[in-house]
């Protein structure tokens, strides 16, 4: 994973400028941090924030004032989740840190979600389990009436798709292992008017796949797979109904299998990583088919 996490870094680099500090999040053998580094200059935190603010005034006020809060010392008390990220050849968590803060504006009290770069902010209202490792996630579907969801448990694999399995677990590892490859490629296929400041439409991701092994063009496992991860799902249930609604699932999963789209986007969007993590709370005005692996065929 290593290697190939230096190529890709090294391809990266050719078409962006070069940091001069590390940006790997990696620590001990097996586990990442939510920051922008794991040791060095990047590697700070609310605990210990940066000595000053490196966002764009108009877009991100509520980070200024969180920010604000940390460096008068208050990053500790104000945690609620923070959970170092986990890989393996057959299983990888995502590191995410999640910290209460008040939208002064509003005043309307949530959590802050930090991971890489990338930051959420959502209400207590509509996120209440955050402090227990939980998300909600919504995901509109308008006026269809059903949505078709991959269903699989890895340890029922066949031999063959377990080694798609496990490359893709490298996949994702090796994306989280760096904050500038997991930034990018977390928002790779992000095309919005608010977002042409980012390094969008590179499809990195998908070369990073590709390269990994995985066929993810042809009909099979592996571009199921990755076509079930590549969903976009909302934390905001306003998103999901009002937006790309009525028709509508709310699904839950651990916030250890999100990662995070950044903020100005505005539709507090996640992708999964494992579609075995995620679980049905509840459908509105449609029906969910959960596709056993073997008989998905991607829409």
């Amino acid at each position: 994973m290593q290697d190939k996490a230096a190529n890709n870094r090294a391809a990266l680099a050719r078409s962006a400028p070069l940091s001069r500090f590390s940006t790997s999040t990696v620590f001990g053998s097996k586990y990442l941090v939510p920051w922008l580094a794991a040791q060095g200059p990047l590697a700070y935190s609310p605990v210990e924030p940066p000595a000053r603010d490196r966002y764009r005034k108009d877009s991100s006020k509520f980070l200024f004032d969180f920010w604000g809060s940390a460096r008068k010392g208050c990053g500790a008390a104000l945690q609620q989740y923070c959970e170092p990220g986990l890989f393996s050849d057959v299983e990888v968590k995502a590191p995410l840190a999640a910290y209460h803060h008040v939208r002064k504006y509003y005043n309307i009290a949530g959590s802050l979600l930090i991971q890489h770069g990338s930051y959420q902010w959502i209400s207590r209202e509509d996120q209440p389990r955050i402090e227990q490792g939980q998300v909600l996630l919504y995901r509109g579907i308008g006026q269809s009436t059903i949505f078709r969801c991959l269903q699989l448990e890895p340890s029922d694999l066949t031999a063959a798709n377990r080694e798609i399995w496990r490359k893709y677990m490298g996949v994702q590892a090796e994306m989280l292992s760096d904050s500038v490859l997991s930034f990018n490629t977390i928002h790779d296929r992000v095309k919005r008017s608010e977002t042409e400041g980012l390094r969008h439409g590179t499809w990195l991701g998908d070369t990073m796949a590709t390269q990994a092994g995985l066929d993810i063009e042809s009909p099979g496992f592996a571009k199921d797979l990755w076509h079930a991860a590549q969903q976009g799902y909302s934390l905001d249930p306003v998103i999901g109904v009002r937006k790309f609604g009525p028709h509508h699932v709310v699904m839950k999963t651990p916030l250890s299998n999100i990662r995070l789209t950044t903020f100005f986007a505005g539709e507090s969007e996640v992708k999964i990583i494992d579609p075995s993590r995620l679980s049905l709370v509840e459908a509105v005005g449609c029906q969910v088919e959960f596709i056993p692996a073997m008989e998905w065929t991607t829409k």
